[in-house]
């Protein structure tokens, strides 16, 4: 089995000096080093946005990623120059952040990414022709997600042919695992995706993260069984392939311990996320329905709501030619509705209110 591992990390456009240096020095640095010790390759998904304030900041801190690049240890992947919602935003919109997104990766590290991870899993039907048009051919996805598109699947193919129930039975109920299965999205003739799933019980193995750090208490006992589960897999399938990931704030000075255990153990096992060649049959999907982490609910609450209307208010204000339409992208980062108890969400407004007040004077 070959084990893909992937970090995303992300700062909206007022994090502070203080927050970008503790990020570089107490996870992304940190990181890097751990994989170029042990030659294991990683996939990170850094956002334009904080790679942005780290050339202004830190400068220096982004030539070991350079080489981790050059040395074939590190993957850049593509994401949204801000962290936005693709739901929730225009195609145009999320076109150009995406876009941005790819272009100072490439600035900066002379990268093209291939691959895409959305700000907290998040997606749209849009993606795919998008991705498609900017050369993107892999993306990664949320087991959960899966589980959602298969079931939407099984209802649209019971409507169409109830003759075909027991067949699709066993595998939209997923009797099966999905995390280690290939998936293709064909929802377009010019937008084929190949599908990474996030592993949950992987997630939930690498205990890593703000609580153990704040504790000092990690029990072992989850990353050893982890490492025995994959060794085993490898004997059982040399095609199967998992992914794993999540916020880059998991590595962190007290686990970065437990993460080089699992890079010695594991690491000549690892592969980027792009990685070709798996010898299993993909399995085809027609379509994949939007996935709203935390559920609709968390995306109508109040705070949401003003999120959205304020975004509607700067997009009718682009529309009639009055505000520029780049100066809306940082305003489209959703950190106001994920940190609402944060001083900075007076930033947002701020920005916004301002932004308006000049179209108005």
């Amino acid at each position: 089995m070959a084990l893909m591992l992937g970090w995303y990390f992300h700062l909206p456009s007022c994090a502070t000096t203080f927050e970008v240096t503790t990020l570089v020095d107490e996870s992304l640095r940190l990181l890097v080093d751990a994989h170029r010790r042990s030659g294991a390759k990683v996939s990170l998904a850094l956002t334009g946005s904080l790679l942005a304030q780290v050339e202004a900041h830190r400068a220096g801190d982004l030539a070991p990623i350079a080489a981790a690049i050059d040395e074939g240890i590190v993957e850049l992947l593509a994401t949204t120059y801000h962290e936005v919602c693709p739901f929730l935003i225009p195609p145009s919109y999320l076109r150009r952040q995406i876009a941005l997104d790819v272009d100072i990766k490439e600035r900066l590290f002379g990268f093209r990414p291939t691959a895409y991870w959305s700000g907290n899993l998040a997606w749209t039907p849009m993606l795919p022709g998008i991705l498609a048009g900017l050369g993107i051919s892999t993306a990664i996805i949320d087991e959960a997600h899966l589980r959602e598109a298969h079931q939407t699947q099984l209802w649209r193919w019971l409507g169409d042919d109830d003759l075909r129930m027991g067949s699709l039975l066993v595998d939209t109920l997923m009797s099966e695992r999905v995390a280690d299965r290939r998936y293709r999205l064909h929802q377009a003739d010019d937008a084929v995706l190949d599908l990474r799933i996030l592993s949950n019980d992987l997630r939930r193995a690498l205990s890593f993260g703000t609580t153990g750090a704040i504790h000092h208490a990690w029990d072992d006992a989850p990353l050893d069984a982890l490492i025995a589960d994959l060794r085993a897999g490898d004997a059982l399938s040399e095609s199967a392939w998992t992914f794993c990931g999540d916020d880059g704030d998991r590595i962190n000075p007290v686990s970065i311990g437990q993460y080089r255990r699992l890079l010695d153990a594991l690491g000549t096992q690892m592969a980027c996320i792009s990685a070709p060649g798996v010898q299993t049959a993909a399995k085809p999907l027609a379509f994949l329905p939007a996935h709203a982490p935390g559920g609709m609910d968390f995306w109508q609450d109040p705070v949401a709501r003003a999120y959205s209307a304020v975004l509607d208010e700067l997009y009718r204000a682009v529309d009639a030619g009055r505000i520029d339409r780049d100066d809306v992208l940082p305003l489209q980062d959703v950190f106001p509705i994920f940190w609402k108890r944060i001083a900075r969400a007076g930033w947002y407004y701020r920005g916004a209110h301002e932004l308006l007040d000049g179209d108005r004077r």
